[in-house]
């Protein structure tokens, strides 16, 4: 991983990884819930670039880790932030149709079916964990890590605030904190953590997955025109993400071989689209 032309192939061979895996959960099967399966598959085989489960991976691998062994850990990654996505676009949320270019699973399948449907995967996303051939410590550390991005100091509470509380700078920071960044943080101190790494170098992955997450969130609250960047304008939040960019870069410094993460924290910082 020393040259910087194979870092695009060394993420479409992660995604692709992970993509193959996450195709193998939730086939038909003869006890009459194919319906309930159909409408998991349909939002968490929607695409999208993997990047949780990706962080996962390569923390996993940096820390000295099995990837192999840490791939049902990346997918219930991705499980849980797709019951996440699916929830957000109820009508009692967000109120989406549209998910990457698709219907929304409740336009899909019916408003019913989708909050069963992201019920099921956020169970499963915990099973998932648990198949792991890891020892009993990683699988509960992986385990903490998930649920506490996934419940009132994480994804929950960050959308409970975001429909409640009265817009001002701090409660937005704190609530793309809670909505975004835990979950990304959590999945490199999960990676980490799969390692068998230290506690300080989990925590360590936890923070650069903090600010890389604000940073990704600050940026598409500029791509959309919304979030932040209503609130204070395109030059402060671009001047926001830079600032926590470099901050990510720095963190990384704790660790080494960071070169295809250090990649694609700039290429995160600077997407289009």
């Amino acid at each position: 991983m020393s040259e910087r032309s194979d870092y695009p192939l060394h993420l479409a061979g992660l995604q692709e990884r992970i993509e193959k895996a996450l195709a193998g959960y939730f086939p038909a099967a003869e006890d009459g819930k194919n319906g309930l399966r159909e409408a998991m598959r349909y939002s968490l085989l929607a695409g999208g670039k993997r990047i949780r489960p990706v962080m996962c991976l390569e923390f996993c691998r940096i820390c000295g880790g099995d990837v192999e062994r840490c791939l049902p850990i990346a997918c219930g990654i991705e499980m849980l932030h797709t019951y996440s996505l699916i929830h957000d676009d109820l009508p009692c949320m967000d109120d989406d149709d549209l998910r990457r270019g698709k219907p929304s699973c409740h336009k899909q399948f019916g408003e019913t079916t989708a909050v069963l449907a992201g019920d099921c995967l956020q169970a499963e996303a915990f099973e998932t964990i648990c198949s792991a051939p890891l020892s009993d410590g990683q699988l509960m550390r992986c385990c903490r890590l998930l649920s506490n991005a996934a419940g009132l100091a994480g994804i929950c509470g960050g959308q409970h605030t975001d429909l409640s509380v009265p817009a001002s700078a701090e409660a937005m920071v704190a609530t793309e904190v809670d909505k975004t960044a835990t979950l990304l943080a959590a999945s490199c101190a999960m990676g980490a953590a799969a390692a068998g790494a230290s506690q300080e170098t989990e925590r360590a992955a936890l923070q650069y997955g903090l600010l890389v997450g604000l940073a990704f969130q600050l940026r598409d609250d500029v791509l959309d025109g919304d979030g932040l960047c209503a609130l204070l304008g395109t030059e402060t939040c671009d001047a926001m993400a830079s600032a926590n960019t470099q901050k990510d870069l720095e963190q990384l410094d704790f660790f080494q071989d960071t070169g295809f993460l250090r990649w694609l924290t700039i290429q995160l910082a600077g997407r289009e689209s």
